[in-house]
């Protein structure tokens, strides 16, 4: 998938390892969350499932 300094949401210009680190400090669950605090996929949309997948990963890591 992507490398942690990889551009996920090119718009916002967001990698990886910075939506991770969002993730992390906020303690983000959902993905409303996330678009609140960075505003990832709300112009073209097309990082969306991405981004989830991230979220997901991270919320795994996390209640593991």
């Amino acid at each position: 998938m992507f490398e942690e300094n990889d551009f996920v949401c090119r718009h916002m210009r967001m990698t990886k390892a910075e939506i991770i680190k969002v993730i992390r400090e906020k303690n983000i669950t959902s993905f409303d969350d996330l678009q609140d605090e960075t505003d990832v996929a709300t112009i073209c949309g097309s990082c969306v499932a991405d981004i989830e997948e991230i979220l997901e990963e991270e919320i795994a890591k996390r209640d593991a």
